[in-house]
């Protein structure tokens, strides 16, 4: 017997519900039946191409359409709202990074989460690049041994910034540490292990921007097992190289993205550099898991509290701020 479809709800339509939008399409098995945006334009347009009914708020949705899971896509001050309600309704959510724009909010949907029995994924795609999926087997097999050493850079010129939201905290939640290395934070706690403790550092050099919003910034995370980890983030320099590198006992890996270098990596034992696979769209990657978790095909990977972590690892940085 055929297996239904499970009906998705899409709650945002800008550019990362445009990116979720295409992704869900390649996912066998699941169709968007409902979109909903605050601009009501933006939601029928979006809506009409996929044949979905469009809303403007997810509360009067979830009744209407009893979706199977809400794939949440608004901005993070915007998160604990539709997420709580879907899944007060029996939804399953699968929610944009960052989880929310404060510990507190976020706190608060993972505790939803838990009292829905519903499953809550926060949407880590990085998790699912074929190159640090790959990265993460070589670790757990141990051949890199033991991890002492963590970097990741994101960085390059944001043209913009200071006319969106990703530039006013009391949206975002913060800076280029929040907008950018949420990602990085999680990828550290994905590859090396639990931060045991953070320090930041950031400043402001497009002077357009409000006071109090780094545009650049670095990090230096410790992991309860006593390895080191270096993030930087920038939406004002030069890019450069943008690039995840983890260095172990018995080996290196490099994870290259926009920079034109490859994805590689390195034993004590091999004579050359291997290259890491980069085919595959990673977030095709990230909602083909969570659909297969919601079949209980697969365990969830990537949960709420995962998403909790790393807005408390940032916070805990922008603790050590010295502005």
């Amino acid at each position: 017997m055929p297996t239904d479809p499970l009906r998705i709800a899409l709650v945002g339509a800008g550019g990362i519900g445009r990116a979720h939008r295409n992704a869900w399409s390649k996912v066998p098995g699941a169709q968007i039946v409902a979109v909903v945006d605050v601009d009501a334009d933006r939601a029928q347009t979006m809506a009409a191409d996929l044949g979905a009914q469009s809303f403007t708020d997810a509360a009067a949705m979830l009744p209407a359409v009893k979706p199977d899971a809400v794939d949440v896509c608004t901005p993070p001050a915007m998160h604990q709202a539709p997420v709580e309600a879907a899944l007060a309704a029996g939804a399953h959510v699968i929610c944009e990074k960052p989880l929310a724009d404060t510990p507190t909010h976020a706190f608060a949907i993972c505790e939803a989460a838990a009292a829905s029995g519903k499953l809550l994924m926060t949407a880590f795609c990085h998790r699912f690049h074929p190159p640090v999926a790959r990265l993460k087997e070589l670790i757990d097999a141990g051949a890199l041994g033991r991890i002492g050493m963590f970097r990741n850079r994101f960085a390059g010129p944001f043209k913009g910034i200071e006319d969106v939201w990703f530039s006013n905290p009391d949206i975002s939640g913060g800076g280029c540490l929040m907008d950018t290395s949420v990602h990085s934070v999680d990828l550290f706690r994905f590859l090396v292990g639990e931060v045991k403790r953070a320090q930041g550092a950031g400043v402001l050099l497009n002077e357009r921007l409000r006071p109090g919003v780094e545009d650049t910034a670095a990090m230096l995370l410790e992991s309860k097992s006593g390895a080191i980890g270096v993030i930087e983030a920038s939406w004002t320099l030069q890019g450069g190289v943008n690039v995840i590198e983890v260095y172990g006992t018995e080996g290196v890996a490099e994870v290259h993205y926009w920079d034109g270098f490859p994805s590689r990596y390195k034993t004590g034992t091999m004579d050359a550099w291997e290259p890491l696979p980069e085919e595959g769209d990673r977030f095709v990657g990230e909602l083909t898991h969570f659909a297969q978790a919601i079949r209980g095909d697969a365990p969830l990977l990537v949960t709420g509290h995962d998403g909790l972590r790393a807005v408390e690892v940032i916070y805990e940085a922008y603790a050590t701020f010295a502005w």
